[in-house]
């Protein structure tokens, strides 16, 4: 029997040896394990304060450039408007609106003392997505700060309350837009909150070096943020809204927030870092053990790592963490902890706060602004076009002005959108696979790895019999594909049957789609790791192309896009100098567009149609028309002497290399 079972399980050992040797890592395995390293190495040594001290500017800039922040916007005329007040005993509520941009109303209560003599402490007090302001628990917190000697200003988060805009982007609108724009919400809030600031600042019962910012849920992320942003911040709590990336990507914790949750993390930042540049000004975390959004794992690490750094700037006693068995939300325990704080760093007392707050509910038209009539015309509506400015097209005169500017614009796409692209591809070639011929043309399949982890293929086509090298017409999949059979099956362009073609398997394409149970989720997952799925995309293609340059017999490699894959032929072609052409069908015309492939940052740097002119003085060949935008590209081309460079073919059947249709021409 013993005999028995010990061969039982040699041979399941020797099973599952061999199912690991072949297992491919699924896309959500791969995001994991980028999620795990970026949280694992966030702050994992505390920076000594030297250190510290020599790069705070420049991770502020950072953080500043992660918002959508950086360079600052202009700092227009607040317009400040007290609508009215109510007079409630022992203290006051004061209606305000003001402008954090050009006619974008910012909207908001300030709670104050009745009786104010001298300059007070101020607390800024941010909501989640419930009513705003006019919420039960957002008039109670602020209430008890008015009534105990603070002036605290709360505000409507944008898109609730009397607050106007849009929170839900990519969460419920499919605004892949805004990922291209380098725009996120939590960039809106913060540049509110910072004006916020600036108005409190105006007051004469405000003291400026005493000011601090609290809130809950999607007001506690605001919270990190503009402490991390602003040094005016003194005092910085944020409640239920800590975390890890890790927990966020594998947990699917995404799914449960707002895209205002989240920053672009070009930098591939974690929570610690943010901590980082808080300290060492006050610092209290406070978070709910049950709280489904944010686990006890995730926000106890951060706070771990947090703690070290303040221990290393000599301020151990400036953090802490407090947390209450308890879903998301406010306890007593949560609240008197958050109050003890505020008086023990704004007003040097240390005393623990015994009383909590009241059950008063001011009746919420006592505390609209507009008394129910909101401005016509708020920009806050259009803001995500208006907060992160959209490079201009630049004006070309010479070939000295436009080597310039092309060199610039490649090292600025190669330092944010394609940050984590590497220069020179590597991919590990597994396998390769004959699939036999037919009509003329033989096909087979490379298996290859890329860097972060999957299995990906690469579809075949050859004509035999055939001169070495011969040009290939390489190009991504597209997602729709329903089979890449016989070199790419339907999908593969119809170029002369005299040239190779090479289909790439990207990512969500053949055997790696996701299908739409957890497309959604990745497309909002990636930009936490710096990256969006159509820059993956891009990555693998030029893996794929890597794999065919070292097979036998593949000459010049010329790429082709089509619809949705226009772009990612565009950017691989940008990325790869040796790439000698980019043929396009159908191109779409802006990132604008949010059913354009979205690329992080990208808007900031060029559109499509100025990247597309970085190819210069590569040929560029449009099947069937050039596209009303891409007009400028040819404009280009013939102000740099170029104009034959870039050509218009009915279809891609009569496509030849640039060079080889050149000659013929003459």
């Amino acid at each position: 029997m013993t005999r028995m079972y010990l061969a039982i399980i040699v041979c399941l050992i020797g099973c599952w040896g061999g199912s690991a040797r072949s297992s491919e890592m699924t896309i959500y395995a791969s995001v994991c394990q980028q999620a795990r390293q970026i949280s694992s190495t966030s702050l994992a040594l505390p920076m000594p304060a030297a250190e510290w001290k020599a790069t705070l500017a420049q991770r502020r800039q950072m953080w500043l450039e992660m918002l959508g922040l950086w360079p600052m916007p202009e700092r227009t005329p607040l317009k400040a408007t007290v609508t009215g007040v109510l007079e409630r005993g022992d203290y006051v509520v004061e209606k305000v609106h003001f402008q954090s941009v050009s006619g974008a109303y910012v909207i908001g209560n300030l709670y104050r003392p009745a009786k104010v003599t001298g300059r007070l402490p101020a607390v800024l007090y941010l909501c989640g997505h419930t009513k705003g302001k006019v919420s039960a628990t957002y008039q109670a917190n602020p209430r008890w700060f008015g009534q105990h000697g603070y002036v605290a200003l709360v505000l409507d988060p944008i898109q609730l309350g009397e607050s106007q805009g849009v929170h839900h982007g990519t969460c419920r609108m499919d605004r892949w837009d805004w990922p291209s724009r380098g725009y996120t919400p939590a960039g809106t809030e913060v540049w509110n909150a910072m004006r916020a600031l600036d108005y409190l600042e105006t007051r004469p019962d405000v003291d400026k070096d005493r000011m601090g910012v609290t809130g809950l849920s999607g007001g506690g992320v605001i919270s990190w943020c503009l402490g991390a942003a602003d040094e005016r911040v003194k005092v910085v709590v944020p409640v239920c809204q800590s975390g890890t990336i890790e927990h966020v990507v594998v947990d699917r914790a995404t799914d449960g927030h707002c895209d205002c949750a989240f920053w672009i993390n070009y930098y591939r930042w974690c929570w610690p870092d943010i901590g980082a540049l808080i300290a060492p000004r006050a610092f209290l975390m406070a978070s709910g053990s049950e709280d489904v959004l944010w686990r006890p794992y995730g926000y106890r690490d951060a706070a771990h790592r947090i703690r070290h750094q303040y221990a290393a700037l000599g301020s151990p006693d400036n953090f802490d963490l407090v947390e209450d068995l308890t879903p998301h939300g406010y306890t007593p325990k949560l609240r008197r902890a958050i109050f003890t704080w505020f008086n023990k760093h704004l007003k040097g007392d240390s005393r623990p706060v015994e009383d909590d707050v009241t059950d008063f509910v001011e009746p919420e038209k006592n505390l609209l602004v507009f008394d129910g009539k909101l401005p016509e015309n708020d920009e806050m509506r259009r803001i995500d076009t208006l907060l992160v400015k959209r490079a201009e097209p630049p004006a070309i005169a010479n070939q000295a002005e436009w080597r310039s500017h092309q060199d610039a614009t490649l090292k600025r796409l190669r330092e944010l959108t394609f940050r984590h692209i590497p220069r020179e591809h590597d991919p590990r070639v597994r396998e390769w696979r004959a699939d036999g011929s037919a009509k003329g043309t033989s096909f087979g399949t490379y298996v290859f790895d890329t860097l972060d982890g999957l299995t990906l293929r690469v579809k075949t086509a050859r004509p035999e019999p055939a001169n070495w090298p011969l040009h290939t017409v390489a190009f991504a999949v597209p997602p729709d594909a329903r089979s890449t059979f016989t070199g790419g099956g339907s999908s593969r362009p119809g170029a002369p049957q005299e040239f190779a073609s090479a289909g790439v398997e990207v990512r969500n394409t053949g055997a790696t789609s996701v299908g739409t149970g957890y497309l959604w989720t990745l497309r909002r997952v990636y930009p936490l790791l710096g990256q969006t799925l159509p820059e993956r995309q891009a990555h693998d293609l030029l893996a794929g192309i890597a794999v065919m340059r070292g097979s036998a017999g593949t000459g010049p490699i010329a790429l082709f896009g089509q619809g949705v894959t226009a772009p990612l032929a565009i950017y691989a072609a940008i990325l790869d100098p040796q790439v000698t052409e980019v043929i396009l069908a159908s191109p779409p015309e802006t990132h604008t567009d949010p059913q354009t492939p979205e690329f992080l940052g990208i808007l900031r740097i060029g559109d499509l149609p100025q990247n597309l002119a970085l190819l210069y003085p590569r040929p560029i060949t449009f099947v069937g028309k050039v596209p009303p935008a891409y007009e400028w590209t040819q404009k280009v081309y013939k102000t740099l002497g170029a104009a034959d460079r870039i050509r218009v073919i009915p279809n891609i059947r009569q496509w030849k290399p640039w060079s080889a249709a050149s000659a013929s021409k003459k």
